[in-house]
C-alpha cells in the first residue's frame, strides 16, 4: 500500500458558527488541535489540511502544519479532498477527519486503517459507537446507522432508526439493544473517492442532508467499525462553549 493520508477539510464559512477553525480552544485554535491529534494516529504518513481560505492556511503554516489550497467551489468535504486526490496519486489511503472534532481520538483513526489492510475489496469505511439516552437518539444532529450481519452499512438517517415499533422507555436503554451513532470520519480507496466525488447528488443525500447516503445510493459499500469514545463535534455556539468548559478539564 502506497501512502495513508489523512486530509482535514477546512473551510471559514459556516452558517453556526463562522470562522470556527480560528476559533480559541485555551491557547491554540480550533483547526491546530484537530491537526495535532490527527498526527498522533501512528499508521499515518501524513497530514494534510485542505482549505480555500488564506486565514485558514496561514495559521495552518504558523503552527507548522502542512496545508494545501483547493478551489472555493466545492459544496463538500469529499468534493474538496478528491480535488487534492487527482493530483496526488501516491495517495492510496485517504482519511477524511473533520475539522471541527478538536478532541478526535487518534486510535480511533488507526483502527480504521487495518481493515483495508487484510481486505483488498474494502472500499470505504466509517465509524460509530452506541448510544442509549433517549435524547441522543432523537436529536436529528446525531446521525443514526443500521448496518447488515457483517457490519455493512444498511442506511444512515437523522431519524431514529431502527424504529422500534412497541416503544417503551426500556427499548431503548435497555442493555440488550443500542443505537448506532454515526461519527464523521470516513476512509476510502483512492478511486473510490475520486468515483465517489464525480457522482450526482442523490435524491436520499438531498433529503437527509446526508453525503453518505450517496455512496449506498450508488452501491458502494460502507464498512463500519465500533468505537468506544465519541468524539465532541463543534457545530453550534452552544457545542463551542461546551468545547471551552471541557478543554479546562484536560489541564
Amino acid at each position: 500500500m502506497k501512502k495513508k493520508v489523512a486530509v482535514i477539510p477546512s473551510r471559514y464559512q459556516s452558517s453556526r458558527l463562522p470562522g470556527k477553525p480560528l476559533l480559541k480552544l485555551g491557547d491554540k485554535t480550533m483547526i491546530q488541535r484537530v491537526y495535532e491529534q490527527v498526527s498522533l494516529a501512528k499508521y499515518l504518513d501524513e497530514v494534510v489540511v485542505a482549505t480555500d481560505d488564506l486565514r485558514i492556511q496561514d495559521e495552518v503554516l504558523r503552527f507548522g502544519g502542512r496545508v494545501l489550497m483547493t478551489s472555493d467551489k466545492h459544496q463538500s468535504g469529499t468534493d474538496r479532498i478528491a480535488e487534492l486526490a487527482e493530483k496526488n496519486l501516491d495517495w492510496d489511503l485517504i482519511i477524511n477527519v473533520q475539522g471541527d472534532e478538536p478532541f478526535i481520538n487518534p486510535e480511533d483513526i488507526d483502527k480504521t486503517i487495518n481493515p483495508f489492510l487484510v481486505d483488498p475489496q474494502l472500499e470505504m469505511l466509517s465509524i460509530y459507537h452506541e448510544i442509549s439516552n433517549e435524547i441522543e437518539i432523537q436529536n436529528p444532529n446525531n446521525v443514526k446507522v443500521v448496518t447488515d450481519i457483517n457490519d455493512y452499512a444498511l442506511y444512515f438517517s437523522r431519524s431514529p432508526i431502527p424504529f422500534i415499533r412497541d416503544h417503551t422507555e426500556k427499548n431503548t436503554t435497555d442493555e440488550a439493544f443500542k443505537f448506532k451513532k454515526h461519527l464523521g470520519l470516513y476512509v476510502y480507496k483512492c478511486e473510490t473517492l475520486l468515483a465517489l466525488a464525480k457522482l450526482s447528488p442523490s435524491k436520499l443525500e438531498l433529503l437527509e442532508k446526508l453525503e453518505q447516503l450517496r455512496a449506498l445510493e450508488n452501491q458502494i459499500k460502507i464498512k463500519m467499525i465500533k468505537v468506544n469514545s465519541a468524539a465532541i463535534g463543534i457545530d453550534t455556539e452552544s457545542d463551542y462553549l461546551n468545547a471551552q468548559e471541557f478543554i479546562k478539564t484536560l489541564k
